[in-house]
């Protein structure tokens, strides 16, 4: 099984930034689907059942105080990736360490820079300034949320095309 640990988005912030996108969706290629919108605190990847059962285990003894997060704007990783910024977080980076503490042999050497975001498209170079110009037109209203609890994901596309589904949620 391919799974990772994030968070969650609530589900009536996951709509309104649907119905928001909504006009710029000439195609379903390329578009998360709502269900699927997360932050990812580490990818783990491809495990046994016995490695997923002990990261599991390991994962219920992290505890943290619940904190807001703040869905701040619409952003573009290299023309190629679209998705929602989030406020700069001294209590998201805190909870990311404390993961990757717990979870050392699942960190990558060549792991990039943790840029906080959701991820809501991937498409081909051409879409970008339709994208951008489409956005332009509409202003991005800001969505807070609070962090009461962090997930374990596993990554298995299913019948209505949604690719992430939590197998253990564990409260702060």
């Amino acid at each position: 099984m391919r799974i990772f640990i994030g968070l969650d988005i609530p589900e009536d912030i996951k709509e309104s930034i649907h119905q928001y996108l909504h006009h710029l969706q000439k195609t379903p290629k390329g578009w998360e689907s709502p269900h699927d919108y997360h932050q990812t605190l580490l990818f783990i990847g491809s495990v046994k059942e016995d490695e997923a059962q002990e990261i599991k285990t390991r994962l219920q003894s992290v505890h943290f105080e619940p904190f807001e997060l703040e869905l701040t704007g619409v952003e573009f990783f290299s023309r190629r990736v679209m998705y929602l910024s989030l406020a700069p977080s001294k209590e998201l980076l805190a909870l990311k360490d404390r993961i990757e503490n717990l979870f050392p042999e699942w960190l990558r050497p060549d792991r990039k820079a943790f840029i906080p975001h959701v991820t809501v498209k991937r498409w081909q170079r051409y879409e970008y300034d339709e994208l951008k110009s489409g956005l332009n037109q509409r202003p991005f209203k800001r969505y807070k949320f609070k962090v009461n609890k962090i997930e374990l994901f596993e990554s298995k596309k299913d019948d209505n095309n949604h690719k992430y589904h939590v197998i253990l949620s564990v409260a702060a």
